[in-house]
């Protein structure tokens, strides 16, 4: 009776003692708990019920000739509470070594949200090389994103995409820097026949591929980068490429923020553009395909600490396609991507966003409130990828949050 009460006892003396002289990683917790409220005037293309706004929804009039988007809406939510660990170990093949695991609470479960993983990688440092394995922000999203409260983070002007990736950034000197990696897709999917999936990247067997060059200063920050993505919708392949360069000057209480894309088929960096039906293979009888082009820019300026304003502008513009689109039978178009619509053949060719912001900043709290006008222009899409008669829709969003941060 007394040996099985000691047993589990000297166990853990055992146990102690074998891994006297292991290394322990370090951990530091981190996170918010996060209060939204939001108004919007009209129904958008949204995610996480609305927390997560993109772009106003076209207008849709039912037999009456009431426009059924034309609709206000507002909603309190706490699902952008986030909780995170950062953990430091011992030196791994000469690197430092670190790792980081980070989730929130914006995941769907079958009832209501759950946690979702947003980062869970892991980095080997050298003095002149970082090796970076696992989910984290995509390399488009960058290390220059706009200040603003709504937790889109600029979005679609701005990518906004984790994913699993292996990213390499090589130090050529103390300013300037290469970043190369490969890029899979988990949480952010590109859209398709089936709608939004992986299964198009898995599919074609190579990642998503970027490289890209960065220099950076006491106060400024500047880069470009270029990605080449393949996905084999069908079984044909269609190969999307797109540039970004960026900049932002960072000094006490002043920020100043500017960013560009040129793209195509960025749908799973929850950007505008796609692709579309463009011909028959001969062979095969199956689809191919040709990209939506799109320029995107935002400019973001910031003055104050625990006093902050600032403002965001952005604008998005659909170039067209690359080559003619396929017409069906009955005259229509196919086409996948964000801000299009097969039933109705309407695209969204122009967005813009002005969004001034206020926030009350304090070691562990802070609170907040933005304004957001965003203008969408929507016409019915031809076969050169643009538009004809289009009209405009704009949604006034009010975002209010409050957060403590630990």
């Amino acid at each position: 009776m007394i040996f099985k009460k000691i047993l589990p006892f000297i166990f853990f003396l055992l146990s102690t003692f074998i891994y006297a002289e292991e290394p322990v990683a370090k951990l530091k917790i981190y996170g918010f708990v996060r209060n939204d409220f939001y108004f919007n005037s009209r129904i958008n293309t949204e995610s996480i019920d609305g927390l997560f706004f993109l772009y106003p929804k076209p207008v849709s009039l039912n037999s009456s000739g009431i426009d059924t988007n034309a609709v206000p809406q507002a909603e309190m939510l706490s699902v952008n509470t986030r909780i995170g660990v950062d953990l430091t170990g011992s030196p791994i093949l000469g690197a430092s070594s670190s790792a980081k695991i980070e989730t929130d609470f914006a995941g769907f479960g079958s009832s209501y949200y759950v946690l979702r993983i947003r980062q869970a990688y892991f980095a080997l440092n050298w003095k002149n090389t970082e090796l970076m394995v696992g989910q984290t922000w995509h390399p488009l999203y960058g290390n220059v994103i706009p200040t603003v409260l709504d937790c889109n983070a600029g979005a679609p002007f701005q990518p906004n995409n984790r994913s699993p990736q292996i990213k390499v950034v090589q130090n050529i000197n103390k300013h300037f820097s290469v970043i190369a990696a490969a890029v899979y897709e988990m949480q952010y999917l590109s859209q398709g026949p089936l709608g939004a999936s992986n299964i198009y990247l898995k599919n074609a067997l190579v990642p998503d591929l970027y490289v890209g060059t960065e220099c950076k200063t006491t106060h400024w920050t500047s880069g470009l980068g270029l990605d080449v993505k393949t996905i084999k919708p069908s079984t044909e392949e269609i190969t999307s490429v797109s540039a970004t360069v960026y900049s932002q000057y960072i000094n006490q209480k002043f920020q100043l923020k500017v960013k560009s894309f040129w793209g195509e088929n960025l749908t799973d960096q929850q950007m505008l553009s796609g692709y579309g039906v463009s011909g028959i293979n001969p062979t095969n009888g199956a689809a191919t395909y040709t990209n939506f082009n799109i320029i995107s820019s935002w400019l973001n300026a910031v003055y104050g600490k625990k006093w902050q304003v600032g403002a965001y502008l952005g604008l998005s513009q659909n170039l067209g396609t690359n080559h003619s689109l396929l017409a069906n039978a009955d005259g229509s178009f196919t086409a996948y991507g964000n801000g299009y619509s097969n039933d109705s053949q309407l695209l969204l060719d122009r967005l813009f966003r002005i969004s001034p912001n206020i926030s009350y900043n304090l070691p562990n709290f802070n609170v907040g409130l933005e304004y957001d006008f965003t203008s969408a222009s929507y016409g019915k899409l031809q076969s050169n990828g643009l538009v004809s008669n289009p009209y405009q829709v704009n949604n006034h969003r009010i975002v209010a949050e409050a957060s403590y941060f630990f």
